[in-house]
């Protein structure tokens, strides 16, 4: 019995496993010799016998008239099992591709509510490890209610995680900022833009984020593509604007 499982393992069916064991215990033997020892129905052998024979575990001779089955040596298991797993890591690729092909996709989350919004600063914590960066851009307008959306521990666990941060956001807003050594802030000039639209976009690991204050609705884009080119072109802009009021004065 133990043996029939293990060759079921290596891709024998039941009744191909039973009949090759009891053909190694019992050498050459005709149909009815198997369908005595086994109670297998003869026409069940007759269709089972042709399948072991065409992988090489069993072979027949004849005397006169009548038909003998052999079971060959079990070292013909191994072609079986070498060719199961050639099968079995060209199964895997297969699987692996498809993996990454969704991996490819951006997975797309849309939230409302405050608690929405306040998932997505709770997501960054979760998604950046220790001395990690996230670049957002602030365009926010009624600080004191869009800071009602900021969880009461948030500061607290960016401390700790001591996450950088860099934004670009308004001159206005800019103004009411506190220096923080893990922050870097510059500002969209007035003259080209008031950066007013209380809408915020944060890119962080492989996502990003883009929260909506008017409508408290938030919508969340992982995939690693976009958010590299969304960072690309954050740091272009960013260094830029420093460049820009360096020259200024």
């Amino acid at each position: 019995m133990q043996y029939t499982k293990i060759l079921q393992k290596i891709g024998l069916g039941e009744r191909e496993s039973v009949i090759y064991i009891d053909l190694l215990e019992n050498r050459i033997s005709t149909i009815s010799d198997i369908a005595k020892r086994t109670g297998l129905h003869r026409p069940v052998i007759y269709q089972t016998l042709p399948i072991l024979e065409e992988s090489g575990l069993v072979s027949r001779s004849f005397k006169g008239k009548r038909i003998y089955y052999i079971a060959e040596s079990p070292n013909k298991l191994r072609a079986i099992m070498d060719n199961l797993a050639k099968g079995f890591m060209s199964t895997i690729n297969d699987l692996e591709e498809l993996h990454h092909q969704k991996e490819k996709k951006p997975t797309i989350k849309i939230l409302d509510g405050k608690k929405g919004i306040q998932f997505v600063f709770y997501d960054v914590l979760d998604t950046l490890k220790k001395w990690d960066t996230y670049y957002r851009y602030s365009a926010r307008t009624d600080l004191e209610k869009t800071r009602s959306y900021l969880p009461s521990d948030y500061r607290e666990l960016v401390a700790l995680k001591e996450i950088q941060r860099c934004v670009i956001t308004s001159e206005t807003l800019a103004k009411t900022k506190r220096p923080r050594l893990e922050r870097e802030i510059v500002t969209i000039p007035k003259h080209f833009d008031l950066f007013d639209d209380n809408v915020s976009k944060m890119i962080y690991g492989d996502k990003i984020a883009i929260i909506d204050y008017n409508t408290e609705m938030v919508l969340i884009v992982e995939n690693p593509m976009l958010a590299s080119f969304e960072e690309k072109i954050f740091k272009f802009l960013f260094k830029f604007l420093k460049e820009y009021h360096r020259e200024m004065g």
